[in-house]
Order: structure tokens, then sequence, then C-alpha cells
């Protein structure tokens, strides 16, 4: 087994604090499978702990059993006459085991059954003038309704079991407030969707009810007080309603409450580029850090913030650059999931890459942090 001891980072000489260990090993790379590997950028696993990733330059997507068995379960055939997948880009999978593949560069959807039944249930022509364009997000609910993101054409779909397609938002957002860009999708326990706009005239986040009212949740300003969002990226939904919003230009992370109440959880330093979000059963956040090669997870954020009026969060460095103790490091890291025991699981889209933790894991120190300053790792 692969372990590693990951020294976190001491910030404005902040109290440590003990806690529960970490440990990453590499679960898949390029070399583990006869087919091409490159670029992963997303990642999920399912109830019975199976994992996915797809590889947006490799054009495919795998799937790794809790035994370690790899399968390539789409590739860039898609489901075939004509129907093919360029550029997968996000990876979702429901309660039954279907999984959901959005081809960024293909402009479409593939949903892939457990005996690996490939079909297309949406493209750049599905819902006819409604075009979608530059699949960029998806996910699905209890009810297996899928929900997707379009950045080139600044909207939002739900394609249904029964194979209606609704646009769910466009352009003119909430009507008031402009939906530019769409980055991150997610849909939270009472069936609410949320949607990014990481574009210039967006930088913000929606919120449309199953009765299909939207409203926008966060804007530019973002927390208030200088705590502005920007390049809204990745998004995630606890159990509790409690929406979490990536700035990736501003290199931080929010959260919102049901009754809308903003909090800036972590702030980091200009070279961070946060990316993707998740979140445990207990609260605790997961981010990635793609322009620092690593990835934090911010322990039950409710109250706690980023300014010295705020209740402190407790943050944890999780991985760094060094990956594992076996020389595999993780680079550029973009997605990111955390399954029901708290297992994270992180893909890194330059080292082409996935970690896992590691049984028994390695020891740790964490931190608590006003703001995550020099975040950038020294090379080794």
């Amino acid at each position: 087994m692969r372990r590693i001891s990951t020294l976190a980072i001491m910030l404005m000489a902040l109290p440590v604090y003990a806690q529960p260990t970490f440990g990453f090993m590499e679960l898949l790379n390029a070399t583990d499978v006869p087919e091409e590997f490159s670029q992963p950028v997303a990642v999920a696993v399912d109830a019975n702990g199976n994992v996915y990733v797809a590889a947006f330059a490799s054009n495919n997507a795998f799937k790794i059993t809790p035994d370690d068995t790899v399968t390539e379960i789409i590739n860039g055939v898609g489901a075939g006459m004509g129907s093919t997948l360029n550029g997968p880009i996000d990876i979702a999978v429901d309660s039954v085991g279907n999984v959901y593949i959005a081809g960024n560069l293909s402009n479409n959807v593939f949903m892939i059954t457990p005996d690996l039944v490939v079909t297309e249930i949406m493209n750049k022509d599905s819902n006819g003038p409604n075009t979608l364009l530059g699949t960029v997000s998806i996910a699905v609910d209890s009810s297996l309704n899928v929900y997707v993101a379009g950045d080139a054409s600044n909207n939002a779909f739900k394609i249904e079991p029964d194979a209606t397609i609704t646009e769910i938002i466009d352009n003119t957002g909430d009507g008031t407030s402009n939906l530019v860009t769409p980055h991150g999708i997610a849909v939270g326990p009472n069936g609410n969707v949320y949607v990014s706009g990481f574009g210039t005239g967006s930088r913000n986040a929606f919120e449309i009810t199953p009765g299909g009212a939207i409203s926008e949740i966060i804007d530019g300003t973002g927390a208030g007080g200088g705590k502005i969002l920007g390049g809204a990226d990745g998004v995630a939904v606890d159990s509790a309603g409690n929406v979490y919003v990536v700035g990736n230009l501003t290199d931080n992370v929010f959260r919102i409450t049901p009754s809308g109440a903003i909090t800036e959880i972590i702030k980091g330093s200009a070279a961070f580029f946060p990316k993707d979000v998740a979140v445990d059963l207990s609260g605790n956040v997961y981010v990635t850090g793609f322009g620092t090669n690593n990835a934090f997870r911010i322990d039950t954020p409710d109250g706690c913030g980023t300014v010295p009026e705020d209740t402190q969060c407790t943050v944890t460095e999780i991985i760094d650059l060094t990956g594992d103790a076996m020389g595999n490091q993780l680079v550029a890291p973009i997605g990111i999931a955390v399954d029901d025991d708290g297992s994270v699981f992180i893909a890194g889209s330059s080292s082409d890459n996935v970690f896992v933790p590691e049984p028994g894991h390695a020891y740790i120190h964490l931190i608590s942090v006003l703001t995550l300053v020099g975040l950038r790792k020294m090379r080794r």
C-alpha cells in the first residue's frame, strides 16, 4: 500500500488542532489500463464504493470497483451511429448505478447502464430552438432526473427518465441578473437546482425550484466587506440545503444557507484557483486547488468564516503536490468527490491519475486559519 505523511502549512501563527488522519494512494494512472487515459477532470463515487472517472483528452471514462477492477465504460465512439463523445468534462452516477457523462466538445450527454449499454440522452439539438452548447456540468437527483449546464449556450436543462427535456434557465437568469457561462450545477435534497455563472456579467449562482421559480442566491459582491465572488465555478449542496459555490477567480468558497446568509469559508492566495467542491454527510466541505496542486477540507463550516469577527473555520490540507510516498504526484486537480463514509476521491488533470484515501491513513496536522496565505507549495 502507498502511504504518505502530508504536513499542513501553518499560517499566521494560528493554533494547531488534533484532527482525524489522512493518507492517500494512487488508484489509477495512465499505465494501469490498455486504453488511453489522459486528463481526468471529473470523479464520482456510488453507494457501493465504485469510482467513476471522466478523462477529457482521451475521450473516455472508467469504472474502478472496490477490488481494483478497471473497466472503460465509454470511449470516443459514444453510443455509435454518429453519437460520439468528445471532451467528457463531468460525470455523475444515480442510485441504481446508471452513469451520466457530459461531452463538452460534442455538446451531448450519455447514460451508461450497469451492464454498459450506452445511450445518448441529449445532444445540442434535442430541445429544438433551446440549444445545448459546451456541455460542462451534470447532476442527477433521487428521482433519476438529470440536470446539465451548457457553458456556451448560457443555459441548463432537465432530462426526465421518460426523455422529456426542459430548459430550466437561460441567459436571462432570474429576469434581473443574467446567467453567463455556467460552470457548475447541483441538485439539493428538496429538488432545487443550483447553477453557477462563471462569466463576466454574471459571477453569481441561481436557485431553480421544481416549480420553475428562479432566484439569484449570490452575486459578485459575495459575502460583502470585500469578500467578493469572481468566476463562480463548482457547486455543491449538503443535506440541510446549504449551497457551496467556488470562486475560481477570487480564490475562495462561499456558503449560502437556506435563509440566504452568505459566508466566505475559505480564502486562498492568488495562485489557489479552486475548481470543484464536494460536501460529506457531516457537512465538511472539500475543495481542489488547481493552481496550488492540492486539496483542502473545511470542517463543518456552519457559522464559521474568514475574517476576525467570524468564528474561524478549521481548514486541513489533505493532499498536496507530492501525492503519495511512491513518487506519484498530484498536479492540477479538478474533480473531487466524497462518499457516504467520508472518503475523498481526487482527479489530477495534469498528472493523469486519481487518488483515494489509503486504508489506515497517514498522519496530518490541521490548521485553523483566517486567510490561507501562501498556499503555493515548495517543489520537491
